[in-house]
């Protein structure tokens, strides 16, 4: 009985499976490809759900191209392209497209290089006209490439040089690619970096970046012949550039087994990573080899490896890993976070004992089965926005050919045992792989004595070998009388650029209200339910949240929510934690619980058909936890771990001193990974007693967008959660207050290891912190953009980066919450010039004080935050999201539609009273971590 119960669920999923297939595929009819005169190869794709189109330029040209002795050329070029041409000068570029409504990024690969634009659909000739202008009429400035050169210089500091993830993905890479180019990193070796000439770049540029070597794809709300002829009218007049010769990237096999034992003072996950060359995905066996590594390593609770090292033996915390996504022959990557008494060898038997299994036994049909549902599943769910669309496009036209996007589902599913035994057999090779042993600094191989940090993502290291994104937002307005002084010279020698491009405020696109799309109903237990129907999609989406008063028991028992939290998963009175996850593996749908300091959250995604279950198990999860002892003794000792290594790291021990200063005496300044021994006392009784406390329907919410209708909705929540009926045993208890900042204080963790400076500086001047209702908060937004909101638009972007070179990036965050928050500004810098940068971002705060900010700043800011209000909301998912918070934090449901008055109504005067209220140079925290010494900063204190 239970094996045809089974064969009947997996025949309906492979039914409805197909169906949706057929839907959510990309439609080739609407793919059009053409070739201009140059050689550009166009694609299109129109989507008309939105106004908004995508623009995606894609070189052939990545990392792999570059010559002997100039590895990072092309990231190089990059940024140089990002400089501008005559007619769009530096800097001209950003502050168009954003002002435009727009955004834009590019990165460079180790294949391709990218550029692509979101813009409005009446202003896509922007995208058009700059594209094709940086094609061929980049000027690289010589002291402009100078200067670039010493912000990539800073930038591999903090990507590499002083992140220990970096360091050990290149030493890997030299292990992996015997003869390949993959070998080197994107960024480049730094005495390449510092030798490349501007005359190198520009010749490289001139060689690669032109028509007949790029490809342009356009997805979304245009004609197709209108928008051909804007393509004519713009690339067209790009000349063809040389013919390039063909290039052979052919990989050598290693031989034997090569062993990496990686140790850096910043490691504190004891971790094994096991390397195999694979082929890519598109190959003959590449797609039996994903399925293969689904079933054996797939980060989830019923994978193979998981099951095993994670759940049935305890040695590890968390395995990951699978086939990498690469244009030529990658590698399949097997990763495993390792407890710190368990030893290596133990580990790798096991992950041995079950790839033989795999080589010998077939699977089952079940698995396979279950492992299919999900892959599909993600493809269902993606390709709702244009730039979803266009990216696929885009990336699998250049790897693969476009074509093969609906047949990589066709070739997933065609996969059967016979395949993944062949593959397993032939791939996982005992003598011919590549092994690298992680390990803390003061840790041996051998010792199982290894310390532990928060547990670390293991996927991250099947990412790009080396990726670089560069990212620049920034918004500029048409205005009368209010030019800068930049714009007025660029309006001299460039006036048709920016009489041509640069909108009024009035012509940014004001975003559709939300509030009249959200009705509500409540359930027979009193919780109330608001809804937004949608059905361009069978999907269903669940937000939803618990209001908390003060975690009193928390403050007793610094740990106590997190181990709440992680026991909600382990098994509920109808159901123990193996029977959830296998329904979960099977039936693909994704739900979580999470607690904060003041509230619990759920949040979920399924397909209609799922969405029962679904609110099944959030009933479960919130009204019948069960809290297992056999379980508890798992997630204890995972907690202790991550308590025990979370402030391990100067850079952690530097961030956290700051921060735990800042909320000293609140509840945000908890430990926040607990106390190890909190951990090691509480008991179940503890947990349940808590639990019964908080997690309460008297004062849930929830949000539901969907494919529904109400009488539907209102049925299924009645049939599980409207029927929870727990009084709150909450008293509501207020939070504490948060302190001003009085006083200066210094924070130095000096390390001669490190590469790089972090400076944290911290500011909050008024009681009770900066709050989500705080009347200013629309302003003090506008300021930050002004002033450090952005790397190359900020003044201290343009200031400290872009004219000193000081640092790669400066980032701030208004860290704003419910009861309380505080405003942090961050930087990555050279030792040498830790001291002069913190002099300058104290100047340019003392300056917007004294000074203020300029009327053409201001219309920038605002321009800038108008502009992006449709991104918001571009799916009803994307409203869902949206009400959920304004719920969350008690504001109306007209609060969004509102935001674009409170923006226009603040003025000069509101930013430079702002800037006195919440900034003070004279009270602040400064926290550091890098090779300087105790007394570095005095001259602050």
């Amino acid at each position: 009985m239970r094996i045809s119960k089974r064969l009947g669920r997996l025949l309906v999923v492979l039914i409805v499976l197909s169906v949706l297939s057929s839907l959510f595929a990309i439609d080739e009819s609407r793919v059009k490809e053409f070739y201009l005169d140059n050689g550009l190869k166009v694609i299109t794709y129109e989507m008309h759900a939105a106004p908004i189109i995508f623009s995606c330029l894609v070189y052939d040209v990545g990392s792999k191209y570059e010559p002997f002795g100039q590895t990072g050329i092309s990231h190089i070029v990059e940024h140089m392209m990002f400089q501008g041409t005559k007619r769009f000068p530096k800097g001209v570029i950003a502050d168009l497209i954003a002002s435009n409504g727009g955004v834009f990024n590019a990165y460079t690969s180790t294949d391709v290089t990218v550029y692509y634009e979101l813009l409005p659909k009446n202003r896509i000739d922007l995208a058009l006209d700059i594209e094709s202008e940086r094609m061929y009429k980049c000027v690289f400035d010589p002291q402009e490439f100078e200067r670039e050169k010493k912000v990539i210089i800073e930038e591999r500091k903090m990507r590499v040089d002083n992140n220990p993830k970096g360091l050990r993905m290149e030493e890997l890479n030299t292990l992996l690619y015997k003869c390949h180019p993959y070998r080197n990193p994107v960024i480049g070796w730094m005495e390449d970096i510092e030798r490349i000439t501007r005359d190198q770049a520009y010749a490289y540029y001139k060689k690669y970046y032109t028509p007949n070597n790029a490809t342009l794809v356009l997805v979304g709300d245009f004609d197709i012949n209108e928008m051909l002829k804007k393509v004519k009218k713009y690339y067209g007049r790009v000349p063809k550039g040389p013919k390039l010769e063909e290039m052979n990237f052919y990989r050598l096999d290693f031989h034997g087994k090569r062993i990496l034992e990686f140790t850096h003072q910043d490691i504190t996950d004891k971790s094994l990573g096991l390397y195999f060359k694979a082929p890519p995905r598109f190959s003959k066996d590449g797609p039996a080899l994903y399925v293969a590594g689904r079933i054996l390593c797939r980060k989830a609770a019923t994978s193979r490896l998981y099951k095993r090292l994670v759940t049935e033996e305890r040695l590890c915390q968390v395995v990951a890993g699978g086939l990498r996504f690469s244009k030529d022959p990658s590698v399949f990557v097997i990763s495993a976070v390792l407890f710190p008494d368990k030893d290596f060898d133990t580990v790798e038997k096991i992950i041995w004992e079950e790839i033989d299994s795999m080589a010998t036994y077939p699977v089952s049909d079940y698995e396979l089965q279950k492992i299919k549902n999900h892959i599909v599943f993600d493809e269902l769910t993606s390709d709702q926005y244009p730039s979803e669309v266009g990216n696929r496009l885009a990336v699998y036209d250049n790897y693969f050919g476009w074509r093969n996007i609906n047949r990589w589902d066709s070739l997933i599913v065609s996969v059967n045992k016979e395949d993944i035994m062949r593959v397993v057999r032939k791939y996982f090779d005992r003598k011919n792989h590549v092994v690298c042993y992680t390990l803390p600094e003061d840790s041996s191989r051998s010792s199982g004595k290894g310390e532990e940090k928060k547990l670390k993502e293991p996927e991250e290291e099947m990412a790009s070998s080396g990726e670089v994104t560069e990212g620049i937002t920034g918004i500029k307005v048409r205005r009368k009388d209010t030019k800068s002084l930049l714009e007025k010279v660029l309006r001299i020698f460039k006036k048709d650029v920016m009489e041509l491009y640069t909108p009024t405020l009035d012509d940014i696109i004001a975003p559709n209200p939300i509030a009249p799309l959200v009705d509500s109903l409540v359930l027979k237990n009193g919780v109330k339910v608001y809804y937004i129907e949608q059905h361009d999609f069978p999907t269903v989406y669940l937000l939803g949240f618990i209001s908390t008063g003060r975690l009193v028991e928390n403050e007793k028992n610094p740990g106590i929510r997190q181990f709440v939290e992680a026991m909600i998963y382990r098994g509920t009175k109808s159901r123990t934690y193996d029977e959830i996850i296998e329904e979960k593996s099977f039936v693909p749908y994704q739900l979580k619980v999470s607690q904060s300091w003041e509230n619990i959250s759920i949040q979920g995604y399924s397909l209609k058909k799922d969405a029962g279950k679904m609110f099944r198990l959030a009933y479960e999860y919130l009204a019948e936890a069960n809290f297992p002892e056999s379980e508890m003794d798992k997630i204890r000792r995972k907690l202790i771990v991550k308590a025990k290594n979370f402030k391990k790291t100067d850079a952690m021990k530097a961030f956290y001193s700051m921060y735990e200063s800042v909320f000293e005496g609140h509840q945000y300044g908890l430990p926040y990974a607990g106390l190890p021994e909190v951990y090691e006392k509480l008991t179940r009784d503890d947990l349940i007693r808590f639990y019964k406390k908080y997690y309460s329907p008297d004062r849930l919410k929830l949000v539901v967008v969907g494919d529904f209708d109400r009488k539907w909705l209102e049925e299924e929540l009645n049939k599980t959660i409207g029927g929870w009926i727990n009084p709150s045993g909450d008293k509501n208890v207020e939070f504490q207050r948060i302190k001003p900042i009085k006083g200066k204080h210094i924070f130095v963790f000096s390390n001669p290891d490190y590469r790089q400076c972090r400076i944290d500086i911290a500011f909050n001047t008024v009681e009770g912190g900066i709050t989500v209702h705080d009347p200013d908060l629309e302003a003090l937004k506008l300021l930050e953009y002004i002033l450090c909101g952005n790397s190359l638009t900020s003044r201290m972007g343009r200031k400290l980066r872009d004219e000193q070179g000081l640092c790669y990036n400066i980032s701030s965050n208004l860290w704003v919450r419910i009861h309380g928050g505080y405003w942090n500004i961050r930087t990555f810098v050279d030792e040498a010039n830790a001291v002069r940068m913190i002099r300058g971002i104290f100047e340019e705060i003392r300056k917007v004080q004294t000074e203020g900010v300029t009327e053409s700043e201001l219309l920038d800011a605002k321009a800038r935050k108008l502009s992006l209000l449709p991104f918001w909301i571009r799916t009803l998912d994307d409203v869902g999201v949206n009400v959920y918070e304004m719920l969350k934090y008690g504001r109306p449901l007209d609060y969004f539609d509102r935001k674009a008055e409170r923006i226009r109504a603040v003025t000069l005067d509101d930013i430079k009273r702002v800037a006195n209220k919440y900034l003070d140079t004279e009270n602040y925290i400064i926290a550091v971590s890098g090779n300087l010494p105790e007394d570095a900063l005095d001259e602050f204190k």
